[in-house]
This record gives structure tokens, C-alpha cells and sequence, in this order.
């Protein structure tokens, strides 16, 4: 576990570097990022994708709508809930922060013997994590 951790905290440095390169927020991208792949998305799903705690999604919503880069969308099918979906500006940061994000694995490629095997044990291994976070709820 401290070998996926170290190698967690080696990505974001990489990826953060890049995207303040082009002079993009990196939290903002992060978060801003999965709801670009999952739109429209409610809270809850979110929560259950990135295992961030309910109250941090709270927050980073709170901040990405001010900033007019996320929007809230009604839920018909539950009034108490509500989508996540990019605005246009958020759209924008994606766009600008999407060819960080890229450079950065162009610079790690290079260094990996087989990079679909990687990609394919990082997919199973999240898998099995939000498995094992979803049985502790």
C-alpha cells in the first residue's frame, strides 16, 4: 500500500507541475475532471467514483459553482438531489488543462516497459478499492 500511495503523491507532482505550467488550478482540474467524464453526475455517484467524503464534494461544488465553472442541473427522478454537469467554462479549464495532463504522461510513457499493462492494473486496482471502501459504508 505505501508503494500505490508514493506512486499516487509521484503523479499528482508530475500532473501538478504541468497544469500550473499552462496556469491551471490543479484542484480545480481534478475535481472538474470527473464530472467531464461522468456528466451528468449527482453528487452521491461522484462520491462513490473518487471516494471523496460527501462533505469535500460539498465544498469543492460550492467553490466550482461560484466560480461559474460547474452547474447544478434538477434531478426529475429525485427532487432532493441535483446533476453535475462542466458550464461552459469549465469546459474551457478542461480544454486548456486536458494537453497538461497529456505532456505529463508523454514524459512517464518512456519510462514503462508495457504502459497498456499499467493502465489495465491501475483500472483493476480502483475497482477493487472503491469495492472494498463501498462495503465499509
Amino acid at each position: 500500500m505505501q508503494e500505490l500511495y508514493t506512486a499516487g503523491q509521484l503523479v499528482n507532482v508530475l500532473v501538478v507541475r504541468e497544469l500550473e505550467a499552462v496556469g491551471v488550478p490543479a484542484q480545480d482540474f481534478s475535481f472538474l475532471g470527473w464530472i467531464a467524464q461522468l456528466q451528468p453526475i449527482t453528487p452521491g455517484r461522484l462520491a462513490e467514483e473518487t471516494g471523496l467524503p460527501a462533505t469535500t464534494i460539498r465544498d469543492h461544488v460550492r467553490r466550482s459553482v461560484g466560480r461559474g465553472m460547474l452547474l447544478k442541473k434538477p434531478n426529475p427522478d429525485d427532487r432532493r438531489s441535483y446533476y453535475l454537469v462542466l458550464s461552459a467554462e469549465g469546459n474551457r479549464l478542461m480544454e486548456r488543462g486536458y494537453p497538461a495532463v497529456i505532456a505529463a504522461y508523454v514524459r512517464l510513457e518512456p519510462q514503462l516497459r508495457n504502459p497498456e499493462k499499467h493502465l489495465e492494473s491501475v483500472r483493476e486496482l480502483r475497482a477493487a478499492l472503491k469495492q472494498v471502501v463501498a462495503a465499509d459504508d
